[in-house]
């Protein structure tokens, strides 16, 4: 019998991708509840009653100050329940805005400290990026999301500050060692240290992203899908959701 998968997909202010992400969810077989941060902070939805935990794309409190600091100052108040979340081998997913948040929490890149040790800044070109991408899959990479997606895909980007830094040596040299950088880009559009577009952590459960698998979720939303090169070409944006239902 399959376990009835149940996911929380958490929103704030500037949040533009949540409903998206919340279909592609429902598509793969869980059950996708949308909470407000608030409600979360307050207590009135708790993130240990659910299986997979995203936080989705888009621009956070306007992206003031930083691109998701805002939130993730408000998502630390729950701090120690999505620490646990992550160490019980649970899906945890930061798209875009969300990654951001995962890198200014501490939970990437992995540490033992939950330090934060890189970030999300703007982009080389100093402007806005919203188009396709190509992207490498790390086959060796413990990640449960990239699995079984092709070696190369494409996904949606949209950011001013997409561009991964990660000044200490080491750390970069512990990610690349671990397999923890799941995705590259071919050809980067914004200047991320080793081409960086995703990350895990040792166990694979903890995953950042600058692309948007949710817009990616069904053939029809490549602008090539009409052409005759994308038939049977099947959503790598689902198939990443759809994983972290398989692995539960």
């Amino acid at each position: 019998m399959k376990k009835n998968i149940k996911a929380l997909v958490v929103r704030t202010a500037g949040i533009n991708c949540d409903i998206e992400t919340v279909h592609a969810l429902t598509a793969v077989g869980a059950a996708a509840d949308l909470a407000h941060t608030n409600e979360i902070t307050l207590g009135k939805c708790k993130i240990l009653d659910y299986d997979i935990l995203v936080f989705p794309g888009g621009f956070s409190y306007g992206d003031d100050i930083a691109g998701g600091k805002i939130w993730s100052v408000h998502m630390a108040k729950v701090f120690e329940d999505i620490k646990k979340f992550i160490n019980s081998g649970r899906p945890v997913m930061g798209i875009c805005n969300g990654f951001q948040v995962l890198t200014k929490l501490g939970f990437l890149p992995e540490r033992k400290d939950y330090k934060q040790t890189a970030s999300l800044t703007f982009n080389d070109s100093g402007v806005f990026i919203d188009k396709w991408v190509k992207l490498k899959v790390n086959k060796n990479s413990p990640c449960i999301f990239t699995k079984n997606i092709g070696e190369i895909i494409e996904l949606p980007i949209a950011h001013g500050e997409g561009k991964i830094i990660i000044e200490d040596k080491q750390i970069l040299e512990n990610i690349v060692k671990q397999n923890a950088i799941a995705l590259t880009y071919v050809d980067n559009p914004n200047g991320s240290v080793l081409d960086i577009a995703g990350l895990c952590n040792a166990k694979g459960n903890c995953f950042g992203l600058m692309p948007h698998p949710e817009r990616y979720a069904f053939e029809q939303q490549h602008p090539s899908w009409t052409r005759k090169e994308m038939e049977n070409v099947k959503a790598a944006g689902l198939q990443i959701f759809k994983n972290a239902v398989d692995y539960l």
